[in-house]
């Protein structure tokens, strides 16, 4: 028997070789991939939060502690796994492939054994068995690694943190890379510098100066400021203090840190202003402080009462160098200047204006001292709290004009109590002469009560206040008696209109509890004073025996029906109901209109009335001085057909000239008088008043041939401005010759020229007729060829008023107003007996 061929050949060597790395390799990785897992799952943590850019929100020590701790850890897993695995060797790698194979009986090892016995049975059998492991070679597998992390991550979250790392990856996007990079390179904060010095100054003016803060630069030599500034200095870096020098005087900074500081200064005065350090100057500027120079103040032209009008005029000029801010009149009465002043405040315009000049009006009427002189001066502050006063003037308060004659003498003894208030002889022998004219005040018996009130307390209250409190007692009376209670009762009214119209606008702009509160009150002042006015028309229409206010064209004027609308407007402002207030307030303003209306009508025809009887008695003075300028006409011709035997007639010539003169000055007063009243003046009148100064010069010389030419060019004018009077009243709507004769306060036609005339030259009855040789013929009207009326039995029809078919249905419409009034037994009783007298009268 032969010995077998060798089993092993170079082919089979590398074959089997190559399995066995290939075995090495997987069970070196089914050891290693387990140990490696920790450490890796660790960084994917941190490559997570690297890509969400999580470490820059740790502060600065961590970020710089994060990933020296992750490696730290990675470090820690890496080295306590790789201490597990172990190299395989050839058996580990034969036993790989064996089991990997499905080999039983371990192939692999018979390659590497020997037989135990050499005998030819033995070696052959041996043999065999080699070569049936040989042929098992052949189909070795390694197979695939299987390293076990399904037992150690039972939860599988190896495969959450792969998808979360992806995710992070996408929210990362083009900045992954840069995000990693910062939290792998962390790096701490440079430390802080040395910090560089830094001046910072600043000064602020007053905030009257109105000027903005003024920095002051370190390059800047000087500046300006205003004086009461106030300065500010910050200076940052270094640890040395500094210190704030002006002039010889220093100023401590106040450390704020250890490297800022801040030093304050009120400034006062200038001077060389610097910020010192260690020695040495960090700025200096030179400082000049401005004085604030106190206001200047004048009197405008012309202060005091103006030539017209009520209101005192007080003109004023002011400058002051940033501004004036309150300026005021004071005023001391002349006659008493130990008086306190009187202080008038001035607005000022556009609030403290630098410059400023105006006229302020002041309405001083109601004040004791009006109508008398004061010697006043102008005062004027600005904010800094300095004043300046202008140079005295000595003016006239305006006062209010007075025609009744109680009203005249209630204010003169007003006057007198303000010159004199410790002697009060004046005014209550004034009183008591009032007092002894009840007739005075005309029925009217609660003035007159009032008047004796005064008096009495004049004389028993011996107190400082009883002489203003009388003043004002007496401004008061006077006003009633000048205007009447209705007009006090109408101003009261028109005051109470507007604050319950002021309160209505308030209620409805703020809504609440007190707005209508305040609106329901002014409505009920509102209700009083339409009752008050009311009763005070009643009474003016008792007194004047007519009739209320009435307009057949409007809506009838009932007090119950405005008082009524008063109470629903209040009750709806109560309840919080404002539309239907102010629908309510809207109706009664409506009738508050239509009645003041009807007392504007009706005072604009006692107006009317007034001026044509001023006119008529006007046109009476002109026929009055054609009469008398008539008479002397008739003397200058009889002198001049005097024969030269007969007596001197110089002295007659010398009592005409006085005349001629006489009749001038009141022909002067009438057409100033008629320029009043009807706006325009006369030119017939201007020539008169010419030919009367010829004439007068010409009897002066004894020429009275040419005095009476003068005088005949003067009766002529007069008749060309009578005429003119007459055209002038026809373009005002008003007929000269019509109305009532006379009108208190006025003066005839004779009671003027009684006060012009010289003593002995009035009366005389020469000239009563018409001029002799005059080529007039009489008027059919009725007048004279010097223009006069007619004296005798015959009557002007002119003056006669017939009664139209218009009026007839204007008194029956009164008669059926009346009659519907007198039916409403609702009304007060007195009014009923009133609208009862009334009745009787038709």
């Amino acid at each position: 028997m032969t010995d077998p061929a060798p089993p092993r050949s170079a082919n089979l060597a590398r074959r089997l070789s190559g399995r066995r790395v290939l075995a090495r390799g997987a069970i070196l990785f089914e050891a290693a991939w387990p140990a490696l897992w920790p450490p890796l799952a660790v960084v994917g943590v941190f490559l997570c939060a690297a890509l969400l850019n999580l470490p820059p929100l740790l502060p600065a020590s961590m970020q710089v502690a994060l990933p020296a701790l992750v490696l730290l850890v990675v470090a820690a897993l890496l080295l306590r796994g790789v201490r597990t695995i172990r190299l395989p060797d050839d058996r580990a790698a034969d036993r790989r492939l064996e089991t990997s194979s499905g080999l039983i009986h371990r192939p692999l090892s018979v390659l590497a054994d020997k037989p135990a016995t050499a005998d030819e049975v033995g070696l052959a059998l041996w043999q065999a068995h080699e070569n049936r492991a040989i042929t098992q070679i052949s189909r070795l597998q390694v197979g695939l690694p299987r390293p076990g992390l399904a037992r150690r991550d039972p939860r599988a979250l190896r495969y959450g943190l792969l998808l979360a790392l992806l995710a992070c990856l996408g929210i990362a996007n083009v900045d992954a890379p840069g995000r990693v990079y910062a939290a792998v390179t962390p790096s701490l904060p440079a430390a802080p510098g040395a910090p560089a010095t830094e001046l910072q100054a600043w000064i602020t003016p007053p905030a009257y100066t109105r000027i903005a803060p003024i920095f002051l630069k370190t390059d800047a030599s000087s500046v300006s400021v205003p004086a009461g500034s106030h300065l500010m200095v910050n200076v940052s870096g270094g640890s040395s203090t500094p210190t704030l020098v002006l002039n010889d005087h220093t100023g401590p900074f106040t450390a704020l840190d250890h490297s800022s500081f801040q030093a304050e200064w009120d400034l006062t005065r200038g001077g060389l202003l610097m910020v010192k350090r260690d020695g040495s100057s960090l700025a200096s500027w030179k400082l000049t402080v401005v004085v604030d120079q106190p206001p200047t103040v004048a009197w405008g032209d012309n202060p005091g009462r103006p030539p017209s009008g009520q209101q005192t005029r007080l003109p004023w000029q002011v400058s002051d160098d940033y501004g004036v801010t309150a300026l005021q009149a004071e005023l001391h009465l002349r006659d008493r200047p130990e008086a306190p002043p009187l202080i008038v405040t001035i607005p000022l315009p556009g609030g403290s204006p630098k410059s400023a000049h105006g006229l302020t009006q002041s309405d001083l009427t109601a004040h004791p001292w009006a109508g008398l002189p004061v010697v006043g001066r102008l005062v004027a502050h600005d904010a800094a709290g300095q004043s300046g006063t202008s140079a005295e003037a000595s003016f006239e308060l305006a006062e209010r004009p007075f025609h009744n004659p109680v009203a005249q003498l209630l204010i003169a003894a007003r006057k007198s109590l303000s010159v004199r208030p410790d002697d009060r002889s004046d005014a209550l022998e004034a009183l008591d002469g009032l007092l002894q004219r009840p007739d005075l005040f005309a029925g009217d018996i609660g003035a007159f009560l009032n008047l004796t009130s005064i008096y009495y307390d004049l004389i028993r209250n011996r107190s400082d206040s009883a002489v203003a409190e009388s003043q004002d007692a007496m401004w008061q009376l006077a006003l009633h008696m000048e205007e009447g209670q209705t007009e006090q009762s109408a101003r009261t009214l028109d005051e109470a209109r507007q604050a319950a119209r002021d309160a209505l606008d308030k209620a409805q702009q703020q809504p609440n509890d007190k707005t209508r509160q305040d609106l329901a009150k002014k409505l009920e002042e509102l209700r009083q004073a339409i009752d008050r006015h009311m009763r005070s028309l009643m009474q003016e229409a008792q007194r004047n025996n007519s009739i209320m206010p009435f307009d057949p064209n409007a809506m009838q004027l009932s007090d119950r029906d405005m008082q009524r609308l008063a109470e629903q407007a209040e009750q709806a402002a109560k309840q919080g109901r404002m539309a239907d207030a102010q629908r309510q307030m809207e109706q009664l303003e409506k009738m508050l209109d239509q009645l003041r209306n009807a007392r504007t009508q009706g005072n604009d025809s006692k107006q009317a009335n007034s001026k044509r009887q001023r006119g008529k008695r006007q046109q009476s003075v002109v026929q009055d001085l054609i009469a008398r300028e008539g008479g002397l006409l008739d003397r200058a011709q009889q002198r001049g057909n005097t024969s030269p035997s007969a007596a001197d007639p110089s002295a007659d010539r010398t009592a005409d000239t006085r005349v001629q003169q006489a009749l001038r000055r009141a022909l002067g007063e009438l057409m100033q008088q008629f320029t009043d009243l009807s706006g325009e003046a006369s030119p017939g009148l201007g020539e008169a008043d010419q030919a009367m100064r010829d004439s007068a010069s010409q009897l002066n010389q004894g020429h009275d041939q040419e005095a009476g030419q003068s005088q005949q060019e003067a009766i002529a004018a007069l008749q060309k401005g009578n005429r003119e009077m007459g055209q002038a009243m026809a373009k005002m709507g008003q007929q000269p010759g019509q109305g009532n004769e006379g009108e208190d306060g006025e003066q005839d036609g004779s009671g003027m020229m009684g006060m012009m005339m010289p003593d002995g030259e009035r009366g005389d009855g020469r000239g009563s007729g018409p001029m002799p040789g005059s080529p007039d013929r009489a008027d059919p009207g009725g007048r004279d060829p010097l223009g006069r009326y007619n004296q005798g039995n015959s009557t002007d029809n002119a003056d006669v008023a017939v009664p139209e078919e218009r009026e007839r249905q204007r008194t029956q419409a009164i008669q059926e107003e009346l009659r519907r009034r007198g039916a409403d037994q609702e009304r007060p009783r007195q009014e009923l007996d009133y609208i009862d007298r009334l009745l009787k009268q038709f």
